[in-house]
């Protein structure tokens, strides 16, 4: 799809309806609402309910909403619909629609919530998944059919297209709806190259759906570049962007304390049970997850780590352990920030050699702020805070979802401070008091701390870096 066939007319704006309405009052296949209440899902979210029958319809919509509104149903539901009622004789070259995703986690879980679906409804139809580390072989292979629904982050397409496994020929004639899911992420993650070849190559009378948590300017540059006059999706609190980002079911409480005494206060939040279970800990380096991890193990705390270098079967069978309840404390180590950390490392002395290994360990593709559904996560710590305000709001986003109470704490050293300000203008303003301020949190007392500090300090120097390196090492071995 060239630039320059784009039409310029004026895009709509749609709000979100107030009547509630079922599924099937919005036109959605009884197969698929039966489906659904299988999967205990009896109504649509507003984003449903106003997305669906614009879908259906075959209209291009773009559509911002917090994670946990029900954008990937939004899509899914009449995505699938159209699939069921179209001519399932009529020869095809390529996929009929692709979703476009920015991690690979992301991926596995938009696949195995289209092939539940579908297992449900008992109907024929393929779905894939493609990873940008298989093999042309393997690639050729997953395609061979071809199938109906290719789940993809867009560096993988562009391999595909590359190595002649893909036609763009084949896909000018084929596809008829393109989703580009976590849009705000897709460029931002390095990918607007691919996804420039790529769109050079979508039919006109593709259907383009945008699904976005926040407004960017990528967004926009996104939505120019493969959208036409597009329905866009709006929330009834137009006025009041940050109670659409930061749920109000969401607490939030911040803690000032010296670099040094990090480990020493969360300790005391977790060992005095302070903080309710399961726990999402972020760090912004993979080093300090497992000084964390082999911190808390020396008390008897069982952890796990999540981060980029872990293969994605290991990450995905971390994350079932954790969302089954075999732990309750997890470490995960914010996406951007590894990469900006490590770089910084290399910058710093690492021979050649190291930086290549280490680029081959980290997967550019692995997001856990955006693209991991961690379940039932009651609060989220940030031992060292995130860069940028939006790092913080993706971060918390990881609990209160789906209506759940949740909470998040931040301990801020004295460098800190700066980011933690801007954030507080952010969420919370004097008119605002009540909802989304951060408070200091009141359940810590210094006595507390003081207690845990002479075994606290006793222990972190036993944790040392040739300490971590080790357990990381092995940590990677074992996954292997």
């Amino acid at each position: 799809m060239a630039e320059t066939s784009k039409t310029t007319s004026k895009e709509t704006e749609c709000e979100y309806e107030e009547e509630e309405k079922t599924f099937e009052d919005i036109g959605l296949d009884a197969r698929l609402t039966r489906a659904l209440l299988k999967k205990g899902v009896d109504k649509p979210t507003p984003i449903q309910r106003v997305g669906i029958p614009l879908i259906l319809e075959g209209k291009d919509v773009v559509a911002r909403a917090k994670t946990g509104s029900g954008k990937t149903f939004a899509y899914l539901l009449p995505l699938l619909q159209k699939l069921f009622t179209k001519n399932i004789q009529r020869k095809k070259l390529a996929p009929n629609a692709f979703i476009l995703v920015p991690t690979r986690e992301l991926c596995q879980q938009v696949y195995a919530e289209v092939s539940s679906l579908i297992e449900l409804c008992r109907v024929q139809l393929k779905v894939v998944q493609l990873t940008s580390d298989m093999r042309a072989s393997d690639l050729r292979a997953a395609l061979a059919g071809p199938p109906d629904v290719l789940i993809s982050t867009p560096a993988c397409i562009s391999k595909c297209l590359s190595s002649g496994v893909l036609q763009a020929a084949s896909i000018n004639d084929s596809l008829e709806t393109l989703v580009l899911d976590e849009a705000d992420l897709l460029l931002s993650y390095g990918y607007e190259n691919d996804i420039k070849t790529f769109t050079a190559h979508v039919p006109r009378s593709c259907q383009c759906l945008l699904m976005s948590a926040t407004t960017s300017p990528d967004v926009d540059k996104l939505k120019k570049l493969i959208l036409h006059n597009p329905f866009i999706l709006t929330l009834p609190e137009v006025g009041n962007q940050k109670d659409e980002i930061i749920p109000k079911n969401v607490q939030q409480f911040w803690i000032s304390c010296p670099p040094g005494d990090k480990l020493l206060y969360i300790l005391s939040l977790l060992k005095l049970e302070l903080v309710q279970k399961k726990v999402l800990i972020f760090t912004n380096t993979i080093d300090m997850s497992f000084r964390i991890k082999l911190f808390l193990e020396k008390f008897g705390i069982k952890s796990a780590v999540l981060n980029a270098e872990l293969p994605l079967n290991s990450r995905l069978h971390i994350l079932e352990e954790f969302n089954a309840g075999l732990f309750d404390y997890l470490i995960a180590t914010d996406d951007s920030q590894t990469k900006e950390n490590e770089e910084a490392k290399e910058s710093n002395g690492e021979s050649r050699k190291s930086k290549k290994r280490l680029k081959q360990k980290l997967d550019s593709e692995f997001g856990v702020v955006r693209g991991i559904d961690f379940k039932n996560v009651s609060t989220v710590i940030n031992f060292e805070m995130p860069k940028s305000v939006a790092g913080y709001v993706h971060r918390i986003g990881r609990t209160g979802r789906a209506y759940n109470s949740g909470s998040s704490v931040s301990l801020v050293s004295s460098d800190e401070m700066e980011i933690l300000e801007e954030i507080k203008s952010f969420v919370g303003d004097d008119e605002n008091k009540g909802s989304n301020l951060i408070a200091e949190f009141p359940f810590l007392t210094k006595n507390a701390v003081e207690s845990l500090r002479y075994r606290a300090e006793d222990v972190s120097k036993s944790v040392t870096k040739i300490a971590v390196r080790e357990s990381r090492a092995q940590d990677l071995g074992m996954k292997l």
